[in-house]
């Protein structure tokens, strides 16, 4: 059977064969359509449209879409067995997509590793020298290292200045800390590293000029792996069953691309690119490492190594793109990953009396509380509820996202990204909906509909068939994702044994910490009223702690210090937290 596969970018036609589904034969073949669930058939995201042929109903269908839906061809791939030729169709809901690469950064001063030295070299005797390596530690008064790079490069470099009769009586060095890793002879030297951050749903890279701190050029991307699942669970699940291959490969796919797309937009030299940082959750780190991911998924949740490491660019990413060291950040545990070890560093929290918290929601809930004393970290499972997943119309920050709801009068005035049609509803949007319904009356405390929606469903939005719901399913997700992270923050405020008001900063980190309104997350209650007014709103400070690694010749320390300091408490074997959940789970309509 022969299957074409449209998209509004490409046309590919492909060869399948009975008992294997379209949403596998399109991981096979490596065309991206969202799968949240990884397949599994709940979601009810994996959406296609048949142009030539016909697929069966299956009952999945039917629980998704409408009869006239399914009479112009609409099927889930995940349920969808063809059993002749087809012509499908995959829309996209993901173009568009707001990807967060801001963070709040302070007036830091730049003591990046990397240092150039001018070396005088025309008063070398070279009858006596055995070698431009011993010439040089003799200069220096010590033994040089250097790095492959750097000693191909000294030998160009010397060779240009034999050539050039010693007109320039100088040859320059790259040092980064004790090691030589380049060295120039009459060349303008420029010196560039990139930051990236792995989220579960997007990427962000940051190329920095190491001798300014200047941003040269921003990217981002989409983490292609979220065709096998929208969390780490699913991801960890998918790994387990066949596909860490798959999801190695195209993770490394996905970096160097965007690595490649920052070269291009900047025109700069990739050989002046010295240095990568890492950052992101202890599941992302190992799957780009191939590790296999198993022991993460279950007790003890154990990692294969959260210790920072270091490779060269080639061998990490099998290119020769760049001839550079590549840094993984490190990470506290299993989940409490690298990208929350660099928001620490980025904040400083590991370095001051002040105690602070950090919060980043997402699919888990990270939460961090301490100071230069202590740390304290936990995860808390929210699910992607928060995200769009698990919700029947839900969708990420993209084009056509509700982001943000208000109710007045019987009729809601929503805000479209891109100010288009929607095609969803993202997590800002659904707080901002459940806390209309909880200050006009529409929900109460147990997060049950009125009478008034008594058919099961909340219409946001009808119009130029546009169907936007919530429903009490989707109200029921968002409380036990609420109360996951709300639980968390009080057991870990408990855990330090402080007050309230003895936290001076409350900084909320990642893309759903940025767009939701503070205020509403307080009436859910997601977020304790004592702290509203000390919450800053920090951007990826993953993305931040990666620009300071390159940036601070003391951060590989100080992460040493925070990884030695962090403890993390397991919130399943806390004997508050249960009680903490259920309790959490109303909606007490807090106090503004």
């Amino acid at each position: 059977m022969k299957i074409t596969v449209r998209t509004k970018e490409d046309c590919k036609e492909i060869n399948s064969s009975i008992n294997i589904s379209i949403l596998t034969l399109l991981h096979e073949h490596d065309i991206y359509i969202s799968a949240p669930c990884g397949g599994k058939g709940t979601c009810g995201k994996c959406k296609i449209k048949v142009l030539k042929g016909t697929l069966p109903v299956s009952s999945k269908d039917e629980q998704v879409f409408s009869n006239e839906e399914l009479n112009k061809g609409c099927r889930l791939a995940c349920s969808a067995f063809p059993t002749e030729d087809l012509e499908i169709m995959i829309e996209s809901s993901e173009e568009g997509f707001d990807v967060l690469t801001a963070y709040q950064r302070s007036n830091e001063s730049v003591e990046c590793s990397i240092q150039t030295v001018e070396v005088y070299v025309n008063d070398v005797n070279w009858q006596e020298i055995k070698s431009i390596h011993q010439a040089l530690e003799l200069k220096f008064s010590k033994s040089l290292e250097f790095s492959y790079k750097g000693l191909k490069n000294l030998s160009k470099a010397f060779h240009e200045f034999m050539k050039s009769s010693g007109t320039t009586k100088t040859v320059t060095l790259l040092f980064d800390e004790e090691k030589v890793i380049d060295a120039f002879y009459k060349k303008d030297i420029e010196v560039y590293g990139i930051a990236i951050d792995i989220g579960t749903t997007t990427l962000g890279f940051h190329l920095v000029d190491l001798q300014t701190g200047k941003i040269m050029a921003v990217h981002t991307g989409l983490n292609n792996q979220r065709t096998y699942g929208a969390d780490v669970i699913t991801r960890i699940q998918s790994a387990s069953t066949g596909n860490l291959v798959k999801l190695n490969r195209m993770i490394i796919t996905d970096i160097v691309t965007g690595i490649e797309k920052l070269l291009e937009d900047t025109g700069i030299d990739k050989r002046f690119v010295y240095k990568i940082s890492i950052a992101g959750n202890t599941t992302m780190i190992h799957l780009l490492l191939g590790l296999p991911p198993e022991s993460l998924g279950q007790f003890p949740f154990t990692a294969t190594t959260l210790k920072l490491v270091e490779y060269p660019f080639q061998n990490l990413f099998g290119s020769q793109l760049l001839d550079c060291e590549v840094s993984l950040l490190p990470a506290v545990d299993a989940y409490v990953g690298a990208d929350i070890a660099a928001g620490i560093l980025h904040h400083g929290m590991f370095n001051t009396e002040k105690v602070s918290m950090l919060i980043d929601i997402g699919t888990n809930g990270e939460i961090v509380i301490g100071n230069r004393h202590s740390i304290l970290a936990t995860a808390a499972a929210a699910g992607p509820a928060l995200e769009g997943g698990n919700i029947s119309c839900g969708v990420g920050c993209v084009n056509g996202a509700i982001i943000s709801v208000k109710y007045q009068d019987g009729t809601f005035d929503c805000k479209i990204m891109g100010n288009q049609k929607p095609i969803g509803i993202c997590g800002s949007g659904i707080i901002d909906v459940i806390s209309e319904g909880l200050k006009h009356g529409w929900i109460d405390d147990t997060g049950r509909l009125s009478e008034e929606f008594a058919q099961g469903d909340v219409t946001i939005f009808n119009e130029n068939e546009a169907l936007i719901k919530i429903s009490q399913k989707d109200i029921r997700e968002v409380q036990l994702a609420k109360s996951a992270i709300r639980a968390g923050i009080e057991c870990l405020i408990k855990e330090y044994g402080i007050r309230y008001d003895e936290i001076e900063n409350v900084y909320l980190a990642g893309g759903f910490g940025s767009s939701i309104s503070i205020e509403n997350s307080v009436v859910i209650g997601l977020i304790p009223k004592e702290l509203k007014h000390k919450i800053i709103v920090s951007g990826n400070s993953s993305l931040g702690g990666a620009v300071k690694y390159l940036l601070d010749k003391n951060a590989k320390s100080s992460l040493e210090k925070i990884i030695h300091e962090a403890k993390a408490i397991n919130l399943s074997t806390n004997p508050d937290f249960n009680n903490l959940f259920v309790e959490n789970m109303y909606f007490k309509i807090e106090e503004k």
